[in-house]
């Protein structure tokens, strides 16, 4: 089914090649992907930096958005579920996202922690995937759905991220250990995942050593989204 779907607010584009510097293509590619968050509070840990969105000025939703939401809520009336999500993402755009990252991205759009979203909570994830779709499209060369190794060692690297060839190979099969591609919400949820650490990391490395001295607790903070 065809879905209409606003156009994108103009902007600068992803990995910017004007950027003069890597870390101003890191900070370039962060604030496009995450640029249509509109609680900055609850973002900035994940970006690195506070991101003011653009879609927290319009009071009302896109009409395309009420649509699609409309359709999806099927059981509570004003919300949808990580389930309900799931099945819109096959219905609508054609993609597969497994049940682990359609929990995880509710939960991380899910601002009044009642379970679900609500259809503004929606549109701000409605934005948010688009951001990453276009990414993840870019470094799709072949148009295969999937990033291979090569392709998602570049990806990485536009957000100066650079792992070892093994550490990319446990990336794509840690879910699958037969994979050998990375799908559209495995990159998604491991792009957020890596940022956060990357972030966590450098808050506690004040000695810019390199290395870390964390306790458990901290540890399974870092891991909560």
């Amino acid at each position: 089914m065809a879905e209409h779907v606003p156009q994108e607010r103009p902007g600068k584009p992803c990995c910017n090649p004007k950027a003069s510097t890597v870390e101003e293509r890191r900070k370039l590619f962060i604030s496009d992907v995450l640029r249509d968050a509109h609680d900055r509070k609850k973002y900035s840990p994940i970006a690195g930096k506070v991101v003011t969105g653009q879609f927290n000025r319009v009071n009302t939703v896109h009409p395309a958005v009420e649509k699609w939401f409309k359709a999806m809520e099927t059981k509570v009336e004003g919300q949808i579920s990580s389930k309900e999500l799931q099945q819109a993402f096959e219905v609508f755009q054609g993609r597969h996202f497994s049940d682990a990252s359609c929990k995880f991205v509710v939960r991380l759009f899910d601002l009044d922690r009642n379970g679900g979203l609500d259809i503004k909570e929606f549109e701000s994830l409605y934005y948010y995937i688009r951001q990453w779709m276009t990414a993840f499209n870019t470094y799709d060369r072949d148009k295969s759905g999937f990033l291979d190794e090569t392709q998602l060692d570049y990806a990485l690297r536009q957000m100066d991220i650079n792992f070892t060839e093994e550490f990319l190979r446990f990336l794509i099969t840690k879910n699958n250990p037969k994979a050998r591609k990375m799908p559209l919400d495995q990159f998604i949820i491991t792009c957020i995942q890596i940022q956060r650490f990357t972030d966590e990391f450098k808050n506690r490395d004040i000695n810019y050593s390199g290395s870390i001295n964390i306790k458990g607790h901290f540890f399974l903070k870092m891991l909560e989204v």
